[in-house]
């Protein structure tokens, strides 16, 4: 079929014959969109998003605080403690991140890496899970002391926490390169413990989210997003990339991406939540994404001043790293 297409964009050009043009252009147009619509996965029904949001709230008007990494500025962040202490200090739910270890364990862990946050060095899929579970996960935490020998945990026993504590669970998967593991990993952990309406599983990876609504449509997912994700390693921060041709290229890839994500590629994924970084929201950007009837979640939001604004003004669900607290700080 391609072939066929080709030949006739050629003639066309050829001969001046502009009809074919048309005809192509129709042609393809009214074929890519009953694809899409046949390939597109269903989205969630709103009054089910809301359910899942609101869940634990005491009323219909409490804000919604979900720890961030548990309550990574409070404790060290995604450890037992962190979520423990997020669930004390009034937290709804909270956002933790899903990795993997090289023998296929889900362990929670932010970065590729254990530098930032342990005793350890190396990256997370180059230990074991006996291995990175002998590690410190509070050893360079400012408030470690009060915190001593914290382990980097499995999502089993995170999990199980927050069903025992009745918090609300972000599961932001971070291996890209393993979206079909994670999808399977998900799929079976959801059924066991019935998570549908405990769980929501989010990511920056578009193919993370198609293998995830791929394996099992009844997961809530939901797409993260912040300018210059491709680019620079934070939002504000350096580069990803030494190789001056990656630092030009970057930038253009992430309006492209930008481009494509707010104009199709959420509903084709079909997700119900978009959680979005604070730098770059506004009031007009919450009902653009209003009016596409998806709910926002924000993050970072450690300031009270913003904590007041966005959650008690603009009503939007928000991730914090300091649930009971205020702090100027964001962690990368």
């Amino acid at each position: 079929m391609f072939v066929m297409i080709v030949e006739m964009a050629l003639t066309a050009v050829s001969y001046g014959l502009h009809i074919y043009i048309t005809i192509l252009l129709v042609f393809s147009g009214i074929l890519m969109f009953i694809l899409y619509r046949l390939l597109r996965f269903p989205r969630p029904t709103p009054y089910t998003v809301k359910c899942f949001l609101r869940r634990g709230a005491p009323t219909r008007n409490s804000p919604i605080i979900l720890g961030h990494r548990g309550c990574g500025i409070e404790a060290p962040e995604n450890t037992m403690a962190a979520f423990k202490l997020a669930k004390e200090n009034g937290a709804l739910g909270v956002e933790f991140d899903l990795d993997f270890t090289k023998d296929g364990v889900p362990v929670i862990i932010h970065d590729s890496t254990v530098d930032r946050t342990t005793d350890g060095h190396g990256k997370v899929c180059d230990f074991t899970y006996e291995q990175i579970r002998r590690l410190n996960a509070s050893a360079k935490h400012p408030l470690g002391e009060r915190f001593p020998n914290e382990r980097i945990p499995c999502l089993e026993e995170v999990v199980d926490l927050c069903i025992s504590l009745g918090l609300q669970m972000y599961i932001d998967v971070k291996a890209a390169t393993q979206s079909g593991r994670a999808a399977e990993v998900l799929k079976e952990l959801f059924t066991r413990h019935q998570l549908y309406d405990k769980a929501m599983v989010c990511s920056f990876y578009p193919n993370v989210i198609f293998q995830v609504r791929r394996a099992d449509p009844n997961i809530l997912t939901a797409l993260t997003w912040r300018k210059m994700f491709i680019a620079n390693e934070s939002y504000s921060g350096p580069s990803r990339y030494k190789e001056w041709w990656k630092q030009l290229l970057a930038p253009l890839l992430d309006s492209i991406w930008e481009l494509h994500l707010h104009s199709w590629v959420y509903d084709f994924l079909g997700v119900s939540v978009f959680l979005s970084h604070t730098a770059h929201f506004s009031r007009d950007y919450l009902k653009e994404w209003q009016d596409k009837g998806v709910s926002v979640v924000l993050w970072t939001v450690n300031h009270s001043a913003e904590k007041d604004y966005f959650s008690g003004v603009l009503r939007c669900p928000i991730m914090t790293d300091c649930v009971k607290g205020d702090s100027q700080q964001n962690p990368p």
